[in-house]
Parts: C-alpha cells; structure tokens; sequence
C-alpha cells in the first residue's frame, strides 16, 4: 500500500473512533532508539526511513517533525505524500501541541497508543496543552495488514571477563543508588538498562543487543519479565545463581494486579510506557516516576570495558583497511555502489571471529548523497561511486568485547577548491577537540568550542550533536554526557576520566557532498596543578584519516604533527594483525606523513 493509502486507512479509523487526531511517535513499548520492526508504524505510516520522527494525522492534515540530521532525507520521502515536514529548531517552526492547537478545537481528542509513548512525553504533552490527550489500543494490527511480528532470538551471558562487573555487584550499586525506604519495586523498562545490569545479551532490537523485558528490583533479588522461548538452560542457570526469577514478558501487568492488595509501592522511571503507568493508576496501585540512576552508574567504563574498547577498535581498524584497499581496487576494474560498499564492509567484518553485529546500518553517502546527514543508500536508488568527489562513510560494529562507531570522508579522485577547504575545517575543528586539556567537571557545551571554532570563522556549521557517549557492547549512542552547542541536560554532565565520547564534527553542502570526520575518545587523567585536575582524551579509533584533501597552509605545525602521529600510530598497531602483504602496502602508503 502506498502512504497516502495508509493515511486514508487511519483517518477512517479515527472517525470510526470519533477521534480528531492521532500521534505516532517512533518509538516501541521501552522507549528504544532503533525499534523493532513490529513497532515501525510511524515508518510505515509516513514513509520516512529515519529513526527520528513523530508524526501526527488530523481528519484532514498531516504532518511530521525529525531533527537536522533528516532534513534532507525527509524532504525526499515525504514529497507527494499528506505530510508536511516540520523541520524541529527552526525559526518558526511550531512544536507538535502548538501546531495541534492550531489545528483542532478546544475540545477535541488527541489519541495515542500508550505503549509507544513514555510517561515523561505525556506529562510534557498535557502541560502544554488543554487539549485531551488519551491513550487508544494498539490499532495497527489491523490497519497494517502484513505487520511484521516481534522477533524470538535466544538470550547470551556477557561474560564477568568481558563486562568487567559482576551482576551482585550492579544490583548493589543500583538499591544504593536509589535508596527509596518506602519503595518495594524498582522497575527497569530500558532495554540497555537491563542488559547492563544483568550482563546479558540478545538480538530483539536492531543493530542493538538487546531483549525485550522488563526487570523489577527488590532488596531480595529480581523478577526478569522476558518471552520465555528465549531462555537457554545455561541463561537459566545463571539467572537462578544470580537469585533472579523469571516471569513471562507478558506477566508484567499480572504481576503488578496479583499484588495490588499488598500494600506495594513501584518506583518507574521516566521512559516507561503511559500505557503501564495508567494501569497502575487503574488499579490503585501506589507509585512514583523517577530518573533511573542507570545511566549515572554505568557512564564511567571499568578498566575491562575499557581495554574491551581498544580491542574491539583493532579488529574493526583492520576491516576498514581491509575495506579501503578492496574500494582502491575495485573501482580501477569494475563499477561500484554506495551499496557494494556497505555489503563490503559487513561481509570483511562477519569475516571477524569476535564480530556480533552492526551497530547501526553503514551509510555511504557519495557526492551530494554525503550530504544527508544520515543517509541510507537502497540497491534500486543508490549512487555509482566515480573517480572523483568525497565518499562519506560513517560506520560501527558490536564485537565481543566492545562498540565501534567511526566516519571517514574518502576522496575517490581530483577534488575541487570547495571540497578540499571543506574537508580541512572538518579536520582542524576534529583536531582542536581531540587535542583539548580541560579541568575535570568541564561539561559538552563547553567543550563544543574546539570542533566548531575553525568553520564557524568561515562561514560554515552543522546541525547535529559533535560528540555522544559510546555503550561498552550496548547501544552506540549512550548518555548521559553529550557534546553540542545546544544547551541541554546532556550537555551538562560533567566529564570524567573513563567516560566515552565521540568526535564528529562535519559540514554538509546540499546537493553537492558532505564531509564528516568521527573517532571513539576516552576520557582519561592528564595532569593535576595548583589549579585543579585536568583530563584529556585517549584516541580510541584505528583507520587511517585520508590527507591527500588537506590544505596544508590551512593547518597548523602543531595540527600536521597530529595527523602524522594518529596515522603513525594505526599503522603500528594494526600492521602486526593484518595478514595479507597487499593490505600492508595500502596501510602504509594510505599512513604515511605529510
């Protein structure tokens, strides 16, 4: 069915339902980043691939909001569809209740299905807001004919070895950091919260190793809510030695009415589903909602999840030269896609015995592709790679030990004044942060400066955050700590030695190319004086940063000294582990100084 077909579908609905409008988050019953397929009804409803959106249908408008990062990519999907796009942070762009309000009466009905929306969006919603806002059945079971259903992968133990912590130990940590005396439950509805704190594994999620559960604290043990088809006699014994119980996915509101007579009180926290906390609410049952102490404890990685990172870099530092080299060769003998490459990549990694996955889907962006910011090429549309402009790949895998998460601006040929200048503030501004020496208890939104300092000079900025936190073998974009310009929460948690952040600053000149430069770094000590103690930043990444665009009367001494030393230092470590000589050759030849 087309988009304007299933618009047509839902407005039938809605006035079946007496409804007169309906939002559509992206999201599913635990507040994930990537949704698993059963859950991509926005995506379904409006056409629009990206992971960020909300879309809302009236009897007679439609419209969607996303951020910078999809601007483009948007434009694109939603053309000849009902909806306008509502591009967020805009100069008079209005927010989703602004643009409701100005739509629909004082007393007209807003719905949502409560599962897809977390009780900290609702609140935001109805103190905006007099219009009523209220919470429908899932509907799409119908209204989606061919709905994909909920993947059953087996759940994995991530190994004390490689997590570093033991789960009695997290679960201390967790009762400690929450210290509610009047508090029976503490419930987790995060899927990275869970996986973290129980050291296990699945695959529920895409691009992300994660089940869907829920997992309800108590001073005596825990009760893992999860599609018992998942546990293995091995996941079973385990969870029985660590004193968790185990109750079926769909038990969660069973449990919570079978002791609703026992004087119970639940902690929830702030993304769990509307639709959970209105049941409570149904049964009388006595709660509170409050910001999970998860992120806080598991922000500062152990010294096993950190040498779990450098590891991980290396197996993935040798599948990029693999890669790069294989991209050299190719396009000398045959045609070659934005897609071909990305199928490259994943097939050099699958080749890795410690790989486990995507960490999201490669984007290889060529030309004026490169300058959607999170373009995903498609076999029917995809561009042919020619000897000449930028290929902008931006790329990341979950291996045993560790995430990965790197982009490189690859020049394919000549390359004009544009790109090369382009290319240089990109690579100045990735530099500048990398470099920086800045006391402990420095927050994002100071350190942003330093990757946006050269191209502000000049005229040129970008839109999306320059650096986020990096899951040890969980999710690739893990709070709390954010570097960005704009002012925010996350952009407010102050730095510490052991915290992951990346460094990704771009530029990005529609309908012509876009360049993006992106390593791994660790927070690590630097130096204590009398005013304080300073910290640095470890470069995690291993693949070499192209110089063949870099204008040297741009740079620096100090800034070319960098790009030889990072480059030297791949090459020293990934040389020992390559075992094909024509990889070798390409490694040298691709690190050698300017």
């Amino acid at each position: 069915m087309s988009v304007s077909s299933n618009v047509a579908a839902i407005r039938h609905w809605l006035n079946l339902e007496n409804i007169d409008a309906f939002i559509i988050p992206s999201s599913d019953p635990h507040n994930s980043e990537y949704t698993p397929e059963h859950w991509k009804v926005r995506e379904w409803a409006t056409g629009f691939t990206g992971s960020a959106g909300v879309a809302v249908i009236t009897k007679s408008d439609a419209a969607m909001w996303t951020d910078s990062r999809y601007f483009i990519q948007a434009e694109q999907q939603l053309a000849n569809t009902p909806y306008k796009l509502m591009k967020e942070g805009e100069a008079g762009v209005p927010t989703l209740v602004e643009w409701l309000e100005s739509k629909l009466d004082k007393n007209d009905r807003v719905a949502f299905v409560g599962e897809m929306v977390s009780i900290q969006q609702f609140q935001d919603w109805i103190e905006q807001s007099s219009l009523e806002f209220f919470s429908v059945e899932d509907p799409f079971g119908y209204l989606w004919r061919e709905r994909p259903r909920d993947v059953c992968a087996p759940l994995r133990i991530h190994l004390v070895d490689r997590a570093g912590e033991t789960v009695a130990s997290k679960l201390e940590r967790i009762r400690k950091a929450f210290n509610n005396e009047a508090a029976t439950y503490l419930l987790l509805s995060d899927l990275s919260e869970i996986a973290w704190t129980l050291n296990l594994r699945g695959n529920d999620v895409p691009y992300n190793p994660f089940f869907l559960s829920y997992l309800l604290i108590y001073d005596e043990g825990c009760i893992l809510f999860v599609d018992m088809r998942k546990m293995t006699p091995e996941v079973n014994e385990y969870l029985l030695a660590n004193n968790i119980k185990v109750r079926d996915y769909k038990g969660i509101k069973h449990f919570i009415a079978g002791h609703k007579d026992d004087a119970q009180y639940y902690v929830l926290p702030t993304s769990v589903n509307y639709d959970l906390v209105h049941y409570c609410e149904s049964l009388g049952v006595d709660y509170d909602v409050f910001e999970s102490p998860i992120s806080e404890l598991r922000k500062v990685k152990n010294p096993t999840e950190q040498s779990g990172f450098r590891k991980a870099m290396q197996s993935d530092g040798c599948v990029l030269v693999k890669m790069m080299r294989w991209l050299d060769e190719e396009m000398k003998r045959s045609t070659v896609t934005e897609v071909d490459v990305a199928n490259k990549i994943l097939e050099l990694r699958q080749a890795m015995p410690d790989f486990r996955g995507e960490a999201f889907g490669t984007i290889a962006g060529y030309g004026s592709n490169g300058a959607i910011v999170h373009y995903e090429a498609e076999p029917a549309t995809c561009a042919t790679l020619r000897p000449k402009s930028f290929l902008l790949l931006d790329t990341g895998a979950h291996y045993q030990s560790g995430t990965t998460d790197v982009s490189r601006t690859i020049p394919l040929g000549p390359l004009t004044d544009e790109e090369c200048k382009v290319y240089t503030l990109v690579l100045k501004g990735h530099i500048a942060l990398a470099r920086c020496v800045f006391p402990e208890g420095t927050v994002g939104l100071e350190l942003d400066l330093a990757a946006r300092y050269a191209m502000w000079q000049e005229g040129y900025d970008f839109g999306h955050g320059t650096g986020h936190g990096v899951g040890a073998r969980l999710c690739v974009h893990e709070g709390p700590q954010q570097i960005r310009k704009n002012v925010r929460p996350c952009t407010l948690v102050p730095f510490e030695a052991g915290m992951t952040i990346t460094d990704e600053p771009g530029i990005y000149v529609e309908g012509k190319f876009g360049v993006r430069i992106e390593n791994v770094l660790m927070v690590q000590p630097h130096s204590t004086t009398p005013y304080g103690t300073f910290l640095d930043f470890e470069n995690l990444t291993l693949c070499p940063i192209a110089t063949a665009p870099i204008v040297k009367h741009m740079m620096s001494p100090e800034e070319i000294k960098w790009v030889n030393d990072y480059n030297a230092r791949v090459c020293a470590e990934l040389m020992p582990l390559l075992d094909d000589a024509a990889d070798k050759q390409w490694l040298s030849k691709a690190t050698q100084a300017i």
